[in-house]
């Protein structure tokens, strides 16, 4: 179905609209004056000699910057100011180990009528270094005494720069240190820097009160609503007796966390006066879990766009603690121009194993496109299992029932039994608007045809997205995928249109309208392939904080052979521009796409899509 110009762009001009109406509004000009006073500019003298983040710092602490558009009503007023940031400047120096640092602060005369200029000069001196680093311990029979080996883990090397943060750092590295063997209430108690003028240096001193050595004591759970404490106590990584070490701790709170049926989980040894001041006995620490439930059910709607699809629903309703054990049981059904599906999912957590869960779908779609249409019920069975913090396996025997149309073979009616197994590997940082991170999903499925095709066939695909942030808030950030398949073992006619691979349209070449890349028949429409390739670049730019420009460039296609010769690829290649509203939930997502290289009579001049999420 193909939807009016007018449409598009009165649909653009509500979107845009809609962006203005709940965009936060756009901050004045720096040299603007919202109020009267003394309006002045801002120099700094000096600024050269130091690394550009330190510059960037003082001009962020600086209070003359913040307040610049509101200045004061008298000089007096300006030179209060000035004497504050001469003291902040100051320290900020100093916390860079410039400890011979002077700043010095002058006000100039206006010029012809312009603003006077608050002119600081900046002599920041020799950096001090690292010198002598010494681990005292407090709580030891014998007195304090140097605990050596513990430096090589505070990061802070003779003749470094003596900045603030490092030697604060080093604080909570060294007590973790005693928290990863056995002292569960270590604590810096004092520390004492020292600096030598004459050297440029600086010497650190660290006191330690490490307390009782200790074990895993009984565990208590405290703050469960509808979780049942056998399944809280199941994730634990350690047992009674053992050794306390941290590291325990924070693998048992991450692998809650994992499961979504908490807001917070806090995990925490005992206190007592006996295990803080310490001594050579060894305890036994009781440990208490304390846990906050956030709501276990999820009802929610939603609505796409685009040029070729046309409009778009779809809906859900999810219980994720169905039975008190985590059981997530999830309905969805979504509605458009091409498919009507009714899903469901459920997942039992904690089958037979800690890092595995018990998996079933279900799902009945109607589907009708320009290169089939067909009815299919679909079933599967199998286990998930977490490899690793990043790395998962989902392994399990498929059914699905089919009938189908396509011009090809006419009307077929087909029985897939299958064998779906897929790896994946995620470390991004959001689901639906990653920054920072990789994805990369690898499934291997063979399946046979017990109806009129009897065919058997082996389906493998590869999907990579890789994310890289180019500032440290993810405000700009480089993304890029690829996505490669292959059928073999049967010819293209023979094998369920809806199991071949097509491209085209949303999901993948957005500059293409819905599965109108690869073969098509006489009628230039799709009939699928058994091989494709895709590739795809944006770049993600977040503007104001809550509008964003994404441009992009993808290309690829699909082939009737099982591997395509490379350098008989033939990629067709598109480029657009996108618009991001940020919400709460996740970016909308606003795309216009057009061919490099347009087709007669077979691509459109441009693509439009309007959805929630990035691209990828």
């Amino acid at each position: 179905m193909r939807y009016s110009l007018s449409f598009l762009i009165s649909t653009i001009i509500v979107v845009v609209l809609a962006m203005g109406l709940h965009g936060p509004s756009q901050a004045q000009e720096s040299g603007t004056q919202s109020q009267p006073g003394l309006s002045y500019a801002v120099t700094v003298d000096g600024l050269d000699a130091l690394d550009s983040a330190i510059g960037d710092q003082i001009r962020e602490v600086g209070l003359s910057y913040q307040l610049q558009e509101t200045p004061p009503p008298t000089q007096a007023g300006l030179r209060r100011r000035a004497d504050q940031d001469v003291e902040r400047f100051t320290d900020t120096l100093h916390s860079h180990g410039y400890y011979d640092a002077t700043v010095e602060a002058e006000i100039l005369p206006a010029e012809a009528g312009g603003p006077v200029t608050l002119a600081f000069k900046i002599a920041p001196g020799t950096v001090y270094r690292l010198g002598e680093v010494a681990i005292l311990r407090s709580d030891v029979p014998q007195g304090a005494v140097a605990d050596a080996s513990l430096l090589d883990y505070l990061n802070l090397v003779p003749g470094a720069p003596a900045t603030a943060d490092s030697i604060i750092d080093a604080e909570g590295l060294l007590t973790r240190q005693y928290k990863l063997y056995s002292f569960p209430f270590a604590a810096v108690t004092d520390r004492r820097t020292v600096i030598d003028r004459e050297t440029k240096s600086m010497t650190v001193h660290y006191t330690v009160r490490t307390g009782a050595p200790a074990r895993f004591g009984n565990i208590r759970v405290e703050g469960l609503r509808d979780v049942s404490e056998d399944f809280v106590l199941a994730y634990v990584p350690w047992t009674r007796g053992a050794v306390y070490n941290v590291q325990l701790i924070e693998e048992y709170q991450r692998k809650l966390a994992r499961t979504g049926l908490f807001d917070s989980v806090t995990v925490a040894p005992d206190r007592s006066d006996t295990a803080i001041q310490g001594g050579s006995e060894v305890l036994s620490v009781p440990i208490t879990i304390t846990i906050l439930e956030r709501d276990h059910r999820s009802i929610g709607f939603g609505a796409t766009y685009s040029t070729e699809e046309g409009p778009g629903a779809h809906a859900f309703w999810e219980h994720r603690n169905l039975f008190g054990n985590g059981e997530n049981l999830r309905i969805s059904t979504e509605a458009s121009d091409i498919e009507r599906a009714l899903t469901g999912s459920f997942e039992k957590p904690l089958f037979r194993r800690t890092d595995q869960s018990l998996v079933a779908e279900g799902s009945i779609k109607d589907v009708t496109t320009d290169a089939f249409d067909e009815t299919r019920a679909s079933s599967f069975v199998g286990v998930e299992r977490q490899l690793t913090q990043s790395w998962s396996v989902t392994a399990g025997p498929t059914l699905e029932l089919i009938s189908q149309n396509t011009d090809e073979t006419g009307e077929d009616d087909l029985i897939l039994v299958g064998f779906r197994t897929g790896f994946k590997f995620d470390n991004t940082d959001n689901f639906l608007d990653p920054t920072r991170g990789s994805r990369i999903q690898v499934d291997v499925s063979p399946f046979h045809d017990f109806g009129g095709f009897n065919e058997s066939f082996l389906s493998s695909s590869l999907h990579t997205s890789h994310y890289l942030s180019v500032d440290d808030d993810g405000d700009y950030v480089i993304a890029g995928r690829t996505r490669v398949g292959t059928i073999v073992g049967a010819e293209r006619a023979r094998v369920p249109a809806a199991n071949l691979f097509f491209a085209g349209g949303g999901g993948s070449v957005r500059a293409f309208g819905f599965q109108r890349l690869g073969p098509l028949d006489g009628d230039l429409d799709p009939i699928g392939g058994r091989s494709v390739v895709e590739l795809g670049l944006e770049f993600r730019a977040r503007i104001t904080e809550s509008f964003g420009i994404v441009p992009f460039f993808e290309g690829g296609n699909v082939y009737e052979e099982e591997l395509p010769e490379f350098g008989e690829l033939d990629l067709q290649w598109g480029a657009g521009l996108g618009f991001r509203y940020y919400t709460a939930i996740g970016p909308v997502r606003l795309d216009i796409a057009v061919p490099i290289d347009k087709r007669e009579n077979i691509d459109d001049d441009y693509q439009f899509y309007v959805s929630l999420g990035q691209a990828f």
